[in-house]
């Protein structure tokens, strides 16, 4: 609060200063437009039940419904008129509840998205991860065909957002695949993956000139 009163006083001084003189060359507060990237991000929880030795899941999941653009752009006091663009960042993934089996491990897995009715595009290339332990969130390997099915939706949900209409088939089915061990004893652990999005605004703000 107190720098809001410092600038306009320090302003009124340095008039006096400059017209006693003879020289009138005071700054003036204008407004500018300037372009800024924020962060988001979602979470979408997948379990996995009852997998003997091929982890092999679909996981659906309507990302219209869980992340409110509208409510992000607000609390960083963008316009929603002002929002240029929306994209994936970067998708990272972690366990919430481990398996109870010790050693349970999935190699070779692969995450695919598909958004109805389009077809099913490689999203997380081949990961491997222990399953027995919480942990902390590890960024995945991105293929760019699955990234481009997401930049569709993402992309739509803001076109819909600024006309004021639903988004047309915001629902993403995802499939998790991967080779689980020991064999013999069903898998039952949870994960979570985590989706960054960057979006691009701008804002006005006052500067000095």
């Amino acid at each position: 609060m107190k720098m809001r009163h410092i600038i306009p006083l320090a302003l009124v001084a340095f008039a006096g200063l400059s017209l006693g003189a003879g020289c009138p060359t005071v700054p003036k507060i204008e407004d500018r437009v300037v372009e800024l990237a924020l962060g988001a991000s979602t979470t979408v929880s997948i379990p996995a039940a009852g997998v003997v030795n091929v982890y092999n899941q679909d996981a659906p999941y309507d990302l219209a419904l869980d992340f409110n653009l509208n409510k992000t752009l607000s609390d960083a006091g963008v316009d929603l008129a002002d929002a240029k663009d929306i994209k994936l960042s970067g998708i990272s993934y972690r366990v919430t509840v481990p398996d109870p089996n010790s050693g349970r491990t999935i190699t070779g897995a692969t995450v695919r998205a598909q958004r109805p009715p389009g077809t099913s595009q490689l999203l997380i290339s081949s990961f491997s991860q222990n399953v027995d332990t919480v942990s902390g969130w590890t960024k995945a390997p991105l293929d760019s065909a699955g990234v481009t099915v997401i930049n569709g939706l993402l992309t739509d949900m803001l076109a819909s957002a600024k006309s004021g209409t639903p988004v047309a088939n915001s629902l993403i089915n995802y499939h998790v695949n991967g080779i689980s061990t020991p064999t013999g004893l069903s898998t039952s652990f949870t994960w979570e993956i985590r989706f960054d999005l960057t979006i691009v605004g701008s804002i006005k703000v006052k500067v000095l000139n």
